[in-house]
């Protein structure tokens, strides 16, 4: 459970207690390029945090086309709140881009802690926070700028991630055609 207390402790600013809670309900998982974290529709009420490799998260619709609404680093962590808050199912999926290792945390677990001090809700609180900050960028640059502002933004804010990301992918993130990704990046270039 080492990066997912990294990432909680640095959100709560402070050492966390009764960590012994958690562990009935944790899992590592390993997932192989191309595997599944999970699917649309399933009921996946987990926290998880990436320990190595990179995740896609993405909506599609029947006919198979895809929408990425947003890539996963190492020590970065994702949730479905449709799940976690609403108790529905999961409305995107979770792809793994390269062989991952990811930490997979219950969510009521971690709630019952906030329950019991203060140190956990102020994690909690700052993870959503950040969450919150993220989805409000991606649906600004989505709403604001040009596709070529996106693909900078995009280069600026994730520099490592956008070495790793396959051109298919970052077109679908950044709601273009592959072939018009290629006419940006070569006229940046220029």
């Amino acid at each position: 459970m080492q990066q997912t207390r990294l990432l909680l402790e640095g959100a709560a600013g402070a050492s966390l207690p009764d960590w012994a809670l958690l562990e009935p309900g944790y899992r590592l998982g390993h997932y192989a390029r191309g595997d599944d974290v999970f699917s649309i529709g399933q009921w996946q009420p987990f926290v998880y945090v990436l320990r190595q490799g990179m995740v896609k998260l993405s909506y599609s619709n029947e006919a198979g086309e895809e929408w990425i609404k947003s890539f996963i680093g190492e020590g970065d962590f994702f949730a479905c709140p449709n799940v976690l808050v609403a108790g529905g199912k999961t409305d995107y999926a979770a792809v793994a881009l390269e062989d991952c290792q990811i930490e997979q945390v219950d969510f009521a677990a971690m709630h019952a802690l906030t329950e019991r001090h203060p140190a956990w809700q102020r994690a909690i609180r700052q993870l959503l926070a950040w969450h919150i900050v993220r989805k409000e960028q991606r649906e600004r640059e989505l709403l604001t700028l040009r596709p070529d502002e996106r693909y900078q933004a995009f280069l600026r804010s994730q520099p490592a991630l956008a070495e790793r990301v396959q051109q298919r992918d970052l077109a679908h993130y950044l709601g273009v055609t592959p072939e018009a990704l290629s006419r940006i990046r070569k006229r940046l270039r220029s």
